[in-house]
């Protein structure tokens, strides 16, 4: 008798944990749904599109809004007129039940539908952010959702510093997750060397120097369609010829051979005893020691100074 009447206790119990697991997750739902900013409006707003929905043009072919479809749509709530609902990361994890990758992915395409529609209307990005954040928060480990939100940021929209600014933001995010990733190093060179305008000479040469050191550590990493002319060139603007030539060295015997004659031609304008050098130590190696790594044979090029010897018996 005292057996059944513990069972029953048991599963008393069980029942209750069961229950109180359920409300709790409930009322997170619920807590998370009003805390949005944004949670008046409705969920079927968020499978429309909004802006093609209430966009007027004119006949010059200006766009403007209908103010009457926009408050009918969003219940007289300007704040949620281009806005959907999408709670904060905590809620985000408690509904995937563990399926981050899945859900980040999931949000990455709507944001993707996002900015297509702003794209073909007024090209404002205002919530990107919000994306960004809800899509990085769920799966960090994602080095498209950086380099995809850098780009956007400048489609369609007036460039100026603070945009590519926001820019630069979200590669160096990228960066500290992915700091081989050559594609956020050439974007955020790109950026800093070509686009950022800076307050005066000074800023704007510093810039420059920051994006030089990009294109070099993207240049040097596996997969990167960088010429290593192009940051020799770089080099040779900031008239600093000894990295010039360390640069050209470095990266002589990983270049392609018409990148490594013009590596050798920016050498010899600043020597011609170094250029040759360079020619002919590339020269014995391919005769005599092409079997070996080119850094081994530097080795024993070094010692053989030394010795006077230097044989492949």
């Amino acid at each position: 008798m005292s057996e059944m009447v513990e069972k029953k206790e048991q599963k008393g119990a069980k029942s209750s944990r069961t229950w109180l697991t359920t409300v709790a997750a409930v009322l997170i739902m619920v807590l998370g749904y009003q805390t949005v900013l944004v949670s008046k409006s409705e969920i079927r707003w968020s499978f429309s599109r909004p802006l093609s929905t209430v966009v007027v043009r004119d006949a010059d072919g200006s766009t403007s809004y209908d103010q009457d479809a926009i408050k009918a749509l969003t219940w007289q709530d300007a704040l949620a007129a281009e806005t959907l609902y999408l709670p904060p990361v905590v809620v985000l994890k408690i509904l995937s039940l563990g399926y981050y990758s899945v859900w980040s992915d999931l949000l990455f395409v709507r944001a993707h539908a996002y900015f297509l529609t702003h794209f073909f209307a007024d090209r404002r990005f205002v919530w990107l952010d919000n994306y960004f954040e809800a899509v990085r928060g769920l799966d960090p480990d994602n080095p498209r959702i950086y380099l995809w939100a850098s780009q956007v940021m400048k489609y369609g929209q007036h460039i100026d510093d603070r945009i590519i600014g926001k820019s630069n933001w979200f590669l160096e995010e990228g960066l500290k997750v992915f700091p081989r990733d050559w594609r956020l190093h050439m974007d955020l060179g790109f950026n800093l060397y070509f686009e950022m305008v800076g307050k005066d000479d000074a800023e704007k040469a510093e810039q420059r120097l920051m994006a030089r050191d990009h294109f070099a550590i993207a240049a040097g990493l596996p997969g990167a369609p960088i010429d290593p002319n192009f940051v020799a060139e770089l080099f040779e603007r900031s008239e600093d010829n000894s990295l010039v030539v360390a640069y050209a060295l470095q990266k002589y015997y990983d270049s392609s051979a018409d990148q490594r004659k013009q590596l050798v031609r920016r050498v010899g304008l600043i020597s011609e005893a170094l250029a040759d050098g360079i020619a002919n130590e590339e020269r014995e190696w391919r005769a005599r020691f092409g079997f070996m790594p080119v850094s081994l044979f530097a080795l024993i090029a070094d010692s053989s100074d030394n010795t006077g010897e230097l044989t492949n018996d």
